[in-house]
């Protein structure tokens, strides 16, 4: 029987074979041809066999569902099962009996490459797609053959490499990834840096696979080398070693021929010693080819190489004299010190980062040589170089000179490195550029009160709580040795009154219309609290809660426009309550804890401190009953952010994974200091430290989580990371002194 659809089928299927046969005349494709007419004749049995199939289902009466289905089902298993289709295009000649050829793909490439010469133009156009086909992977043989000797295979190479044809999003990658990929190969070269950025900040190291192809394809030197150091520098994940992630770096660069390439092959294959002659050479070669300037590298990329080197070797003791050698090398070759761009204490400035990064790695000679490098005009605008310079005197063993440094630049008086003072010449001081800055620093309101509260904060990231305390007393009270003083109360408290003592009026220096202030209060508070001096800390907020409680305007402005006042109110019942605490007046600290509740049930800190205290039957209940409102009402936050997250675009991801971090860890939180499951704190805050894996806080908390399983040695080790990224934090410190306590008792004797 004649069905009209097998024949359209036919018709449809021998047309571009033959198509092809006919096309297929030079030599090298007689296999070509001999494979396709074997196709077609094998084909045309499918398609009868199919035609009596349909016949035979007719008269069986099918249905239609049925009826196509087994036309499907025979015409796939009969095709694709008979022989393997690939074997049609395979040449006979290239293997022995008839055997598949199994070549690799860059002799496929290579072979390809060759061709971009060929006589015949269907060929070079051929090997032209084929090679646009298979993609970046292809990208590594094309740019060396873009230095071929025949100029036409060269000229060919260049094209395609230039031509931006490629997908550097691959199947395997994220959303993400692809998202960032998509529009990187026609992106500007000026613009590239930012997706190399991008994909090293996805959380969960989403970007490592896609970091290594660029090292190993990208065929712009700076751009390779860029993703290469920032995966040298990064650091394992949760659950990894430095050893796996070496081998995860060695499998995906591995046989890459770039400069980039093999960096990353050197530092990953290396176990532990460190193969300083080679980097060294690596780095002059860096530096000839800026002098050059090549374009396979730029400042960054030799500074960064520079500083890389030199933190591999600054902890070794031999090595130290070099790695100082080098560092003062990387002064001399770059513009470290030319600090047009240091205004007002900006932290990320040139000169800034490399006086932080020297600290950081014990060089505290480097910092001393660089601060007498700097413009006396810098250093007496910007005297975190002096706080610096003071810091620098501290790791060196100098504390007296470091205290007499810190001293003069809290009254804002520039020094060299032998505290001497810096003076400006009068020709500077009318100075038109110097001028023009100072102006701009007015017309961004850069006081300089404002200045010294932006030292204050730096310093207190930096450990330096002495002279933040000063600044931010200076800057609050123009007096570094202020004290508000407490006075007892000489009327009740009044229902829903803030329990605050009365204060004399005249003993309130600080100017509270400047909201400003108030931030820097609050933040001096918490510096004084986290340093376990909670008097203080409560005193400090005195001016606020008095002006807070006796002038309604200033309590309605302030409840209209932010929750800082219930922050400020509950901090300071907190405060309250760790002094009475710690003064074993268990019933006082009692009431300020809940107190404390009361004004910001999102304080968790002082539901954790009234937990920690032992409670008559009826408060228990209460408590157990707060704590089960706040966290029913956390778990909602948390299903509200993977909701949120599920629905957002590109833009919002960021900031709802953020929340979502945020919360698993508030709860994490909560649970391990107070009751509930331990395992599911520790989950969750697994689950935050995947999303921000170098956060402190997040690690500090998934220390507290181990611990609370009786897990010891975890929690040291997670602690001693959180300190690692913020070494200076005083309640970091503490925690891990009562682990490492915790683990020395349960070490078995």
């Amino acid at each position: 029987m004649d069905f009209p659809i097998i024949r359209v089928l036919s018709s449809w299927l021998n047309a571009p074979l033959q198509a092809k046969m006919q096309s297929a005349s030079e030599p090298s494709e007689n296999h070509l041809q001999k494979a396709l007419q074997s196709m077609l004749a094998h084909l045309h049995r499918i398609l009868q066999a199919i035609a009596q199939a349909c016949s035979h289902g007719r008269r069986q009466g099918l249905s239609s569902v049925q009826f196509c289905t087994c036309i499907l089902a025979f015409l796939f298993f009969g095709f694709w099962s008979h022989t393997d289709a690939a074997s049609w295009f395979q040449d006979p000649s290239s293997s022995k009996s008839g055997a598949t050829s199994t070549s690799s793909m860059a002799d496929r490439i290579s072979t390809l490459i060759e061709l971009l010469a060929d006589a015949n133009y269907a060929s070079r156009l051929n090997a032209q797609a084929e090679l646009e086909r298979i993609g970046v992977v292809a990208l590594d043989q094309l740019h060396s053959a873009s230095f071929h000797p025949d100029p036409q295979i060269a000229s060919a190479a260049r094209y395609i490499v230039q031509s931006n044809q490629f997908s550097w999003a691959w199947e395997t990658d994220s959303v993400r990834v692809r998202q960032i990929l998509a529009n990187y190969g026609n992106s500007p070269l000026s613009e590239k840096s930012a997706y190399i950025d991008s994909l090293r900040l996805l959380e969960h190291d989403e970007g490592f696979a896609a970091l290594c192809r660029l090292v190993r394809y990208e065929t712009q030197g700076s751009l390779a080398k860029r993703a290469a150091l920032l995966l040298m520098r990064s650091k394992p994940t949760v659950g990894q070693t430095l050893a796996n992630r070496k081998a995860s770096l060695f499998e995906n660069v591995s046989g890459g021929q770039s400069q980039a390439s093999r960096w990353l092959q050197k530092y990953s294959e290396a176990a532990n010693d460190f193969d300083l002659p080679w980097w060294e050479q690596t780095l002059q070669t860096e530096i000839d080819a800026l002098r050059r300037n090549s374009g396979e590298t730029n400042m960054e990329i030799v500074s960064d190489l520079h500083r890389w080197i030199i933190e591999q070797i600054s902890g070794v003791p031999s090595l130290r004299n070099q790695a100082l050698a080098m560092g003062r090398s990387l002064l001399q070759i770059g513009s470290l010190v030319r600090t047009l761009d240091v205004v007002a204490g900006n932290k990320t400035s040139k000169a800034d980062e490399f006086a932080q990064w020297a600290l950081k790695f014990r060089m505290p000679e480097l910092v001393q040589l660089q601060h007498d490098m700097l413009p006396k005009t810098t250093l007496t605008r910007e005297f975190i170089f002096c706080y610096l310079l003071a810091e620098s005197f501290q790791l060196d063993g100098k504390p007296d000179l470091a205290e007499q440094v810190a001293a003069k630049a809290r009254k804002q008086i520039a020094c060299d490195s032998n505290a001497q003072e810096v003076v400006l010449p009068e020709n500077a001081k009318r100075d038109p550029i110097r001028a023009a800055i100072e102006s701009n620093l007015d017309r961004q309101g850069l006081r300089s009160l404002d200045r010294r509260k932006m030292l204050a904060e730096r310093l207190r990231e930096r450990g330096h709580f002495s002279w933040a305390e000063a600044e931010y007393r200076l800057a609050l009270f123009n007096d570094e040795s202020y004290r508000p003083k407490s006075q007892p109360r000489s009327s009740p408290k009044e229902q829903g009154e803030p329990n605050v003592p009365d204060i004399e009026p005249n003993d309130i220096k600080l100017d509270l219309t400047d909201y400003d202030n108030i931030l820097a209060l609050r933040d001096l508070a918490d510096m004084l609290h986290a340093q376990s001096r909670h008097r203080e800390a409560a005193d400090t907020l005195e001016p606020f809660l008095q002006r807070f409680k006796r002038e309604p305007m200033f309590k309605r402005q302030l409840l209209d426009s932010a929750r800082l006042p219930s922050y400020i109110l509950s901090s300071y019942e907190m405060y309250r309550g760790d002094e009475a605490k710690e003064a074993g007046d268990l019933d006082k600290a009692k009431d300020h804890y809940w107190l404390s509740i009361e004004q910001n049930s999102d304080n968790v800190d002082a539901l954790i401190g009234l937990y920690r205290l032992t409670l008559p039957e009826n408060e228990q209940e209460l408590r157990r009953s707060k704590l089960k409102e706040i966290i029913t009402n956390q778990r909602a936050k948390i299903r509200n952010d993977e909701e949120s997250l599920k629905a957002s675009d590109s833009r919002g991801h960021a900031f709802y994974l953020e929340q979502l971090a945020t919360d698993c860890n508030t709860l994490a939180w909560i649970i391990a200091n107070t009751e509930g499951s331990k395992e599911e704190a520790l989950f969750l805050s697994r689950r935050a430290c995947t999303i921000h894996p170098e956060s402190a806080e997040l690690i500090d908390t998934l220390a507290h989580c181990y611990a609370a399983l009786g897990r010891y040695q975890d929690a040291v080790q997670q602690q001693r990371r959180a300190i690692e990224l913020k070494p200076h934090h005083p309640e970091l410190k503490r925690a891990l002194k009562r682990f490492e306590s915790s683990l020395n008792e349960t070490a078995p004797k």
